[in-house]
């Protein structure tokens, strides 16, 4: 992202952080004053995501620092970290949630949806702006996409709770509320280990999920002078940045055709595939080249 799109995201971010810890203490209020553990999961599960909110906000202030003689990649990779503890983090919270559920399901207690029900809709209405002001960040960063699933989750979160308050309200079956939460996690896990496999595929430098290396392979080696490709590797810095290295066997005559050669390798990769940077070895047994 450039500087103008990455202060709006940190704005939007700061917004949607105040009003998440907002809804947390109303929250947790509500919780304790109607016994609705759902109500408190839910609380919990915002104040994790104000958490991960900081985290990604400092992220994307350090991923804009200039790279330097020790790190010549820069530091866009501090967004796909975030991402990665914000996982965790969320891990950590489900694990909470569900120890509090069963021990509801075993030893139910009263809850008063009177106060439930407002609180939850209040919770909903936060979740749902923030989820709003985050949407179109969330398409170019993964780190603002992994926030972002936490706040649609959790609005989610908001919809069961509400709907936990009614069938309460009108049927007094208390064990709804244990039950929703668990709804809840299942889900949540489910989506989090999603960005989670994906966070680690990047910082193991797998290969992106939508590249063919033989796909890659066999498309150079269309290309009139090249022989064989070998040795490929391509792997993703970030999102959305990815690098790749080769060997390349070329049969060409002068030095100019072997820049020619490097070049469309080049162009094919960036735009065939969206490489963004590529080292290439050339191996020549097949060349006479001269200095023409």
């Amino acid at each position: 992202m450039n500087d103008l799109k990455r202060s709006k995201s940190e704005n939007k971010l700061i917004i949607t952080i105040i009003l998440n810890l907002t809804i947390s203490i109303f929250e947790i209020i509500g919780g304790i004053l109607s016994g609705s553990l759902s109500l408190i999961s839910d609380a919990l599960h915002n104040l994790s995501d104000s958490a991960s909110m900081f985290i990604s906000l400092f992220s994307l202030r350090v991923a804009n620092r200039e790279k330097s003689s020790k790190n010549t990649y820069g530091f866009k990779r501090a967004e796909i970290i975030a991402a990665l503890i914000n996982s965790i983090l969320l891990f950590i919270t489900l694990v909470y949630i569900f120890y509090e559920s069963i021990q509801r399901l075993i030893h139910p207690q009263e809850v008063s949806s009177i106060i439930m029900l407002p609180v939850a809709f209040i919770g909903l209405l936060g979740n749902f702006f923030s989820a709003v002001l985050l949407f179109k960040e969330s398409q170019k960063s993964m780190n603002l996409k992994s926030t972002f699933l936490h706040i649609v989750i959790d609005t989610i979160s908001s919809v069961i709770v509400i709907v936990g308050g009614l069938i309460i309200h009108y049927t007094g079956w208390f064990y709804i509320d244990p039950v929703l939460s668990l709804i809840v996690i299942t889900y949540v896990l489910k989506e989090g280990y999603t960005i989670f496999r994906e966070v680690v595929h990047i910082l193991m430098q797998g290969t992106p999920a939508d590249i063919d290396l033989s796909q890659i392979k066999s498309r150079l080696e269309s290309i009139p002078g090249v022989e064989n490709i070998h040795h490929i590797h391509v792997w993703s810095l970030n999102e959305n940045e990815r690098y790749s290295e080769l060997h390349a066997l070329i049969n060409c005559q002068t030095l100019n055709e072997m820049d020619q050669l490097r070049d469309q390798i080049n162009r094919v990769l960036r735009n065939e595939f969206q490489i963004n940077h590529t080292t290439i070895q050339f191996e020549g047994e097949k060349c006479k080249i001269t200095n023409i």
